[in-house]
């Protein structure tokens, strides 16, 4: 059986486990919840990185970063599909997916911010994360066409969106793009999101 370490607020993590989900390969996956920020053992041994999320194969192989995960469970499971077979499609998915990707990292970059000792934060790199994450809700509402089904750019997307939810409850990117608010109450009752949403 896989095993894969994950923290339930990673926005990450939720990622790799929603395609698990959309896979139908969850039941073959153990799931083990650690705080990478306490080195756990486990992790550490499977993982130097200590990252979450990390993916041990049943060959004993460790993956990390959502996007390598993702990339080996839709070459190991190619149906059903998370990313169109032809191009242009599969071209601007993965260029969406990647836009989520960075919006994700964005958000995390703020949160830790902000956790730093109030004389040693940056107003500056603050602002800056902020301005980006707003130019990309933006964008997304704007010109982003979801590929058919739930692929790597939804399942991306989504995730982002619940972690901005959760740790930056106070931005309104609601009505920053109302187009993709509305994508996003079409979308959050789907069984994959609804069984990864992070505690509250």
């Amino acid at each position: 059986m896989m095993k894969l370490f994950l923290s339930p607020t990673s926005p990450f993590a939720r990622k790799v486990k929603v395609a698990l989900m959309e896979k139908n390969l969850i039941r073959e996956v153990e799931e083990i919840r650690v705080d990478p920020w306490s080195s756990p053992a486990e992790l550490v041994q499977a993982n130097p990185l200590c990252q979450v999320p990390t993916l041990v194969t049943d060959e004993g192989l460790a993956l990390a970063n959502s996007d390598s995960i993702l990339a080996w469970l839709e070459h190991h499971t190619p149906q059903p599909a998370l990313l169109p077979s032809g191009d242009p499609e599969r071209g601007h998915a993965m260029a969406i997916a990647a836009q989520a990707q960075g919006l994700m990292q964005y958000t995390v970059d703020i949160v830790l911010e902000r956790r730093r000792p109030t004389a040693q934060r940056s107003v500056t790199f603050t602002d800056r994360r902020m301005a980006a994450i707003m130019r990309v809700v933006t964008a997304l509402g704007g010109e982003w066409m979801p590929i058919p089904g739930f692929g790597i750019d939804g399942i991306g997307v989504a995730c982002a969106l619940g972690y901005l939810d959760l740790r930056l409850p106070e931005y309104p990117w609601r009505e920053v793009s109302p187009e993709l608010a509305r994508w996003y109450a079409g979308v959050v009752s789907r069984p994959s999101l609804k069984a990864s949403a992070p505690p509250t």
